[in-house]
């Protein structure tokens, strides 16, 4: 259906997407965006044109602009098995899950299949134990409740359940809520449907309570060369152990009104078993990420992961970077979204963005982000509730450090660094905290600013 057979633009239809059309020839790059100049997109291997393109849709404005560049100019197609993931980790700021949904519901007119996803761990048997193993469930697009136990978590209980599986908060050189949480939950979700079948398969044991134990758990512990007591141990543990046990089966067609196009021009006659493989002469993908021109550092990580010769990244996916190749910067993306009839309700310049308290955002950002969120613990409309105690409160943050950090001391480990850190925290053993944050009355932590600066990180 057309525009014009549509009659009235309805709210959530993209206003003045710039040109990006697939060329054969290999252009130089702009050194300046032009939003009136049509630009080429040329795939760097001929037959990457044939390859399913995945969106890694992060929620953020870059993202959505260069979401609506790809389904506007024809660039992603249902008969290819493209979809868009937006992965959630609990921990984002209800102004980022508005801006989500009305994302999905302005890509449901293209006919491409949108998903939310979720990380989680459920519990099954391996070498004759029980334990529990890292899966991916589906979620809609509106709060979890008990009226809608399918909806998305935003209370911080995703992010904790992989802080507990582990064991110990991520920090600035263990990004393990990237890794866990993202690009592992997206390479999971993709084995599935990359198979081509119509639901994912019910995961976990036909019990109807948790079968491990905690004997059985720290004895696992110890056998993996663990030294971290027991009490502390199964404190941490918890968390996970107490989680759903299974992940039920879950059809794409309750999760996505865009599924029945897909099915009905990619499913028939195309199987890779139960699940799609990767690796020698397995599934290959196209991965699209919302990085500009002036986010070098984080275009170059991301581009290193290619497969192929020295990849550190995933065998068998490319990573395209569109805003980039077109010379895209953040005042490109906010001109963009200021033309739209519906944005993303946070500053501009994106402290609040993404996980809401992200220790990665350097200790300036960090104190913009308390401010601002220090008078918005009240109830918040459209299904959430009151902010405190979640992601969007730093006593959350408080909690997860008091209760994950981890205790070297306890665990008997060499203290190497300054004999007053004997913790691990989300800062590392920089000794910045949370609680300080808290309690610095407005100033910004100085003594933390060089050892804490905003990280580059990305999918």
């Amino acid at each position: 259906m057309t525009r014009g057979e549509r009659g009235q633009a309805s709210p959530f239809t993209p206003q003045a997407v710039p040109k990006l059309i697939v060329s054969k020839r290999l252009r130089k790059p702009p050194r300046h965006h032009d939003p009136a100049k049509e630009y080429q997109f040329r795939y760097r291997a001929k037959d990457h044109v044939n390859l399913p393109h995945i969106v890694k849709f992060s929620g953020g404005r870059s993202s959505g602009m260069l979401l609506f560049v790809l389904l506007e100019n024809k660039i992603l197609r249902p008969d290819r098995g493209d979809v868009i993931i937006f992965n959630n980790t609990s921990a984002e700021h209800p102004n980022t899950y508005r801006f989500v949904r009305n994302c999905m519901r302005a890509s449901n007119r293209y006919g491409i299949p949108f998903f939310w996803v979720e990380y989680q761990t459920y519990e099954d048997a391996r070498n004759g134990e029980w334990t529990r193993l890292p899966t991916y469930r589906l979620v809609n697009d509106q709060p979890w409740s008990d009226d809608n136990p399918d909806g998305f978590h935003w209370r911080g209980e995703v992010f904790e359940e992989l802080i507990s599986y582990a064991g110990y908060v991520p920090n600035i050189f263990s990004r393990i809520c990237t890794q866990g949480m993202k690009l592992e939950t997206t390479r999971r979700f993709l084995a599935d449907w990359l198979a081509c079948k119509e639901s994912i398969p019910r995961l976990g044991h036909y019990g109807n309570t948790p079968r491990m134990d905690d004997h059985t758990l720290y004895r696992r512990h110890k056998k993996n060369r663990g030294g971290v007591p027991v009490e502390i141990f199964l404190r941490k543990r918890k968390y996970s152990k107490n989680r759903p046990h299974i992940r039920p089966e879950q059809r794409y067609q309750d999760y996505s009104p865009a599924w029945k196009l897909f099915r009905n021009s990619v499913l028939d006659g195309r199987s890779y078993g139960d699940q799609a493989w990767f690796g020698k002469d397995g599934v290959e993908y196209v991965a699209f990420v919302g990085l500009r021109t002036d986010e070098g550092l984080r275009a170059n990580r991301v581009l290193a992961r290619n497969s192929g010769p020295g990849s550190s990244g995933y065998v068998g996916e490319h990573v395209y970077l569109p805003l980039a190749d077109m010379a895209i910067v953040r005042d490109d993306v906010n001109v963009f979204w200021a033309q739209q009839k519906w944005n993303l309700s946070l500053p501009s310049k994106g402290s609040l963005s993404n996980c809401v308290y992200c220790f990665l955002k350097g200790v300036a950002n960090l104190r913009d982000v308390h401010e601002r969120m220090y008078d918005a613990k009240e109830a918040i409309e459209d299904g959430f509730g009151p902010l405190r105690d979640t992601p969007s409160d730093i006593g959350w943050w408080m909690r997860m450090e008091k209760l994950y950090s981890r205790d070297l001391e306890a665990e008997n480990r060499k203290i190497t660094g300054d004999p007053e850190s004997t913790t691990i925290g989300f800062f590392g053993t920089t000794g910045l905290t949370y609680r300080k944050l808290d309690e610095s009355n407005g100033r910004v932590l100085p003594q933390y600013s060089e050892s804490v600066l905003p990280c580059d990180c990305t999918e």
